[in-house]
């Protein structure tokens, strides 16, 4: 299966697709924002990096064992970015994915990030057939593991002091969902999402 065939995906109110350079302002707006980067394992971007994290993740092919790609969340009206999100199949198991997201402040709290991640999970699971998805969150990170349980990710394990970040050991919730998870209990609550035809 090809790009063509996967990107852009399209929910009720928003588009996941390519970045382009049109992003790489407020792309840097997000991720230099400390409330943002609270979490994530970035610091500071500067605009070379921004211009060469945006073309690389333009270029990445989509589920790459081993290979992050970064999927920008742009609003269906306007096409601008309010954040993006990420899968990574496993390098040993080509059957299982961790996946992320991000948003800019001010698009949180309205229902975006369930949104996006609903489309990532479909394509994941109905697209590329994978068996698991995980995704880690920071014990303190609330808002996180909470949009982790909307979506019907399950909590595995709490994983004490096991992340150096940022100066301090961080606990870790470890979520995960199956392929008869998704079928179950998810996709009938999932947004719609149409792909080119």
């Amino acid at each position: 299966m090809n790009d063509a065939d996967l990107l852009p995906l399209h929910t009720p109110r928003l588009v996941l697709r390519r970045f382009d350079e049109a992003d790489v302002q407020p792309f840097l707006a997000y991720r230099n924002d400390p409330v943002v980067a609270r979490y994530q394992s970035w610091e500071n971007c500067s605009a070379a990096e921004a211009t060469e994290f945006i073309r690389h993740h333009q270029l990445q092919q989509t589920g790459v064992p081993g290979h992050w790609l970064q999927i920008a969340i742009a609003l269906k009206d306007t096409n601008s970015l309010l954040g993006d999100c990420a899968f990574q199949v496993q390098a040993d198991d080509p059957h299982q994915a961790m996946i992320g997201v991000t948003l800019a402040r001010e698009h949180h709290g309205q229902g975006f990030a369930t949104e996006a991640l609903s489309g990532l999970l479909e394509m994941l699971f109905d697209h590329l057939k994978l068996h698991r998805v995980i995704a880690n969150a920071d014990v303190e990170n609330v808002a996180s593991w909470k949009l982790l349980e909307r979506l019907g990710l399950k909590r595995e394990a709490h994983l004490r002091l096991s992340l150096w970040f940022k100066g301090r050991w961080a606990d870790e919730y470890l979520y995960a969902m199956l392929s008869e998870d998704w079928i179950r209990h998810s996709r009938p609550a999932t947004p719609s999402v149409a792909r080119p035809g």
